[in-house]
């Protein structure tokens, strides 16, 4: 097996291949792996598709069980928005690494990413019981054939109860992501003709659009990708769309796949969803919305108060929705079987197992990982 270091350099070279990078976001990306292994995890989906069939290979062989999943799925990698009827709707909404893999990577690496959060964002649900929760969430989906989570609107009613997302103050929204020294504006000829394309089908004909450079995006897998942002109007009228560098999953790297494409489109186009209206892939390119109603879970937000109650039904809303992306493929009838068969082979603890190995390996990546210059 290579070092984290290896895997890391070569990843990142077949990365420069496919788009262009920045190398000062990049060594931001490398100074917040440091910061301890969840944030780790989040960064490296290339590390886990390597690790995932040494440390899991009961799981990583089943090719029976191979359906198009997330890949890089995470606690952070859920939040909400507002679909074409102005509904709030809630669930995954990174698919950056979309491929396909076993179905039981994606729950693993959920239940995996629980185990290294729960001591750095102060979770309360003990560790042993979270994989039950994100199984009970996906069985229950699987079950009901698939339904969007919607907060608003007299959504589908569920076997738990999600408390309906708070939206961020727009003030405080604007503020944060259009400032000038971390998004300044730049010319519509700084930008490629496909993204200027992009941007005009976001919005009605002839809007007048602001375009900014994004120089210290939020996340952390695809952190190093150039991002762009339009904006019309101003003050809690604003409407604006982003734009970041597309590019294959880690997997086809790993695999050696170098004609394979995102499959990113495909997935959302599978996928049993209440869509983001505006959340489009072209090429290299995916578009999305920004606004006060399109936001992601950050752990560290969570109200102290009545966590207890609220993380187990947050868990199985993450399960269920890991189905919701799982049923669009067409294996997908099978996977109440493929669960049933897991238990009686492996035992009914075997994503309480998984999990913990793949933290394990995770953990010791990330104490492997040297500690990156301060930044300039």
């Amino acid at each position: 097996m290579r070092t984290i270091i290896e895997s890391t350099n070569d990843y990142e070279a077949w990365m420069r291949q496919r788009t262009d990078v920045s190398e000062k976001l990049l060594a931001k990306k490398h100074r917040k792996m440091a910061e301890g292994p969840f944030s780790f995890l989040r960064a490296t989906f290339y590390r886990w598709v390597e690790q995932w069939p040494e440390v899991c290979p009961q799981l990583a062989t089943r090719h029976q069980d191979i359906i198009l999943a997330v890949g890089d799925l995470h606690l952070e990698n859920f939040g909400t928005w507002l679909d074409s009827r102005e509904r709030l709707v809630w669930g995954s909404n990174d698919f950056d690494e979309a491929c396909d893999m076993p179905f039981t990577s994606d729950l693993v690496r959920l239940a995996a990413s629980a185990a290294l959060a729960t001591e750095e964002h102060n979770l309360v649900t003990k560790i042993g019981r979270i994989p039950a929760l994100l199984l009970l969430g996906y069985r229950a989906c699987l079950k009901a054939g698939g339904a969007p989570i919607l907060l608003r609107s007299g959504g589908r009613d569920l076997p738990f109860g999600l408390a309906p997302g708070a939206p961020e103050d727009p003030k405080e929204f604007w503020k944060k992501k259009l400032n000038a020294e971390d998004s300044p504006v730049i010319s519509a000829d700084d930008l490629e003709p496909e993204v200027r394309e992009m941007f005009r089908a976001g919005f009605p004909p002839g809007a007048e659009l602001e375009y900014r450079k994004q120089k210290k995006p939020g996340g952390l897998g695809s952190l190093g990708r150039r991002r762009f942002t339009a904006v019309r109007g101003d003050g809690d009228e604003r409407a604006a769309r982003e734009v970041k560098a597309l590019v294959p999953s880690a997997l086809y790297w790993f695999e050696n796949r170098p004609a394979m494409l995102s499959q990113t489109a495909t997935l959302l186009q599978r996928a049993i969803r209440d869509p983001d209206p505006y959340f489009q892939t072209h090429d290299r390119w995916m578009l999305r919305q920004l606004a006060p109603d399109a936001v992601k879970i950050e752990l560290k937000d969570l109200p102290e108060n009545g966590r207890a109650e609220l993380e187990p039904d947050l868990f199985q809303a993450m399960g269920w929705e890991t189905a919701n992306i799982h049923l669009g493929s067409r294996s997908a009838k099978y996977l109440g079987a493929a669960l049933d068969q897991l238990e009686q082979e492996i035992g009914e603890d075997w994503l309480a197992k998984a999990a913990g190995a793949m933290a394990t390996s995770t953990v010791e990546d990330h104490a492997a990982w040297p500690e990156p210059p301060p930044e300039d």
